[in-house]
Formats: C-alpha cells, structure tokens, sequence
C-alpha cells in the first residue's frame, strides 16, 4: 500500500526542536526521507532551505492533524516560556512579535521577492510598530528575546527588534522612522541568506569572503526590485557594514556621511552576532560580552553621539538576565 504525503510549512518547524514525525523531501517526484522522528531539523539545514528558497517539506498524510496539533502547542509553549521571562505585560507584545517573526519566515523562503510578499510584510510590521510606537519595547521583552536567533531569519528579527528599542532611546519615536528601522534590519542580511551553501563551506574561501564583502549592495538590489520600497530602508541595508571611522564597506563611508538609522541598526547587528558567536556561554556573560564589544567601538564604528545612551540601554538588558538568573537560584 503506497504512503500518502502531505505538505507542512518550513516556516512552522523549529529547527532545534525534535520533530514530531518524519519528515519528507520530494525529488523529481519521489518522497524522499529526510529526517527521522525525535530528531531536529537543524539551524544549518534551515538556512540551506532559505538559500535556495524551499518553502514546504512534507510528512505523512495519516499524521499531519497530531503535526498541525504540535505546531499550534509548540508556539503557544513558546509565548507562556517567554512571558514567564519577562511578565504577563508583554503578552501582547510577544503574541504580535511571533506573527512578524512567521511573516519573515514566509519572504525568506521565497525563491525571489514580489510585490505581494514584501507588502504583506509591510502590513505585518506596521501594525506591530505602530504599538511598539504606543507601548515601547521593555527591557525585559528583548532580554526574554535574547537566544532566538538561530537561524539567519531569526537573527534579522533580533536585530529589528533591537535596533528600534535602541532607536527609541535614541529619540526616534516617528512611526515611520521606526518602521524603516525594522525594515532594513529585517533585509539587511537578505543577500547573505540568498549565498549558495557551496560558497559558505569554508570561511576561509575567496568565495566566502567575496560574498560575504558584496551582500551589502546584493541585499540593496534585490529588494529595491519591489514596489514600494522606501529609500531609507534601502540606505540601511547598503551602510549597515560603513563604520564612522571610513574602514567600513561597501563605500567607505565615514562620519555624517553615515546614515544615522544605518549605524544604529549596524550597533544591533553586532551586539546580536556577538552573543551568537558565544551560544555556548551563560546568557549573561554574552551579552556583557556584546556590551564590551560596543563601547569599546564607539567613535570608531559608530558615532559617538549614540553614547552613553545605547550602552545604558543594552545595561537594562543585561541587569534584566542577571536578575532574573538570580532569582532561578
């Protein structure tokens, strides 16, 4: 008796989380298995499936009803973990932050951008800004946030989210100031994801290190072929790697010449590589890292206008895990 398949969102897998059921790839018309039950999906394999723009895999058809059950308590789990965190006041803002984070999930997973795609990504995130914008980011919120960034599409909703909490301390509380800054950190490691995993395989590769100094401008160029794309989210996804000292690339940009939301959103990217490249410590001790990272930084990569308001800020965060690891003990 032959199997029947049906199709699941890649965008509702956690590709750390054991999997409820094997999961399938097709090829040339066959199902193919890929993953056994019990074991993840894994990061890697995820950002491989971005990269060349997989948008389904596929289970068992008899199980797919017990899959959907375990996406719908997976996310739910998710948000009770997070508000335990970071209190029952953020409920609303982490209930609106999981469908911006599906809604990036669903363009990264596109073969290409379309109009349709990046406009309901627009709508998604106006609509989260727009209370952000009323009720700021917490300390607490981005401090509960601060390990979902395994994949390449999480780590660009960190960075957003990040960045417009910064942002805010910054003084920039224009609504559509603040949504190019969610905006362009979204997209501004768009063309990195879109790099074929053949050219990632060694660091050390003239390849790797060719697309890794041309994402930048690859990024800026695919998403200025949409409709509707304002300029400004173009400017932070071209300047976010220009540093104010002019060593920075594409351009070698410095000073004033910086734009001032690019070197913000450039601030967010490194704080969020940094405790990524350190997944193996305590949160705490990376984030102190991160802030290490910053101010030794400040006046060289970014303008030292930021300061010491920025560092204040990523302080909260850090005194927000440290108290709250305290009171685990």
């Amino acid at each position: 008796m032959s199997q029947n398949y049906s199709e699941v969102l890649l965008s509702n897998i956690n590709p750390e989380k054991p999997l409820p059921a094997d999961l399938f790839v097709k090829v040339d018309g066959k199902f193919i298995k890929f993953r056994e039950k019990g074991d993840p999906l894994t990061t890697e394999r995820f950002d491989q499936f971005i990269s060349k723009g997989v948008k389904n895999l596929y289970i068992a058809s008899s199980l797919i009803m017990s899959f959907l059950e375990w996406v719908n308590e997976s996310k739910e789990k998710e948000i009770e973990e997070l508000i335990q965190m970071a209190g029952e006041e953020n409920r609303g803002f982490f209930a609106q932050e999981g469908e911006v984070r599906a809604s990036v999930y669903e363009t990264f997973l596109e073969q290409e951008l379309t109009n349709e795609v990046v406009e309901n990504l627009q709508t998604s995130v106006k609509g989260f800004v727009s209370n952000i914008s009323k009720n700021p980011i917490t300390a607490k919120a981005i401090a509960a946030l601060a390990d979902k960034n395994s994949t390449i599409a999480d780590h660009s909703i960190s960075v957003a989210n990040l960045a417009v909490y910064l942002a805010l301390v910054c003084g920039h509380g224009h609504q559509f100031v603040l949504e190019n800054i969610y905006m362009g950190s979204i997209f501004h490691d768009y063309g990195k994801a879109k790099i074929q995993a053949k050219d990632l395989i060694s660091t050390d590769g003239r390849l790797y290190s060719q697309a890794i100094q041309d994402h930048p401008e690859k990024s800026a160029k695919m998403i200025q072929k949409t409709e509707g794309m304002p300029p400004q989210v173009i400017n932070i996804v071209l300047q976010h790697h220009e540093q104010f000292n002019g060593h920075g690339y594409p351009a070698g940009l410095a000073g004033e010449d910086v734009y001032e939301l690019a070197q913000i959103v450039s601030i967010a990217n490194v704080f969020d590589n940094t405790l990524k490249e350190n997944a193996k410590q305590p949160v705490a001790e990376r984030v102190k890292r991160a802030i290490k990272v910053i101010e030794y930084d400040k006046g060289k990569n970014w303008n030292p206008k930021f300061f010491p308001r920025v560092t204040d800020a990523l302080r909260k965060i850090e005194e927000t895990i440290i108290e709250r690891e305290n009171q685990r003990l």
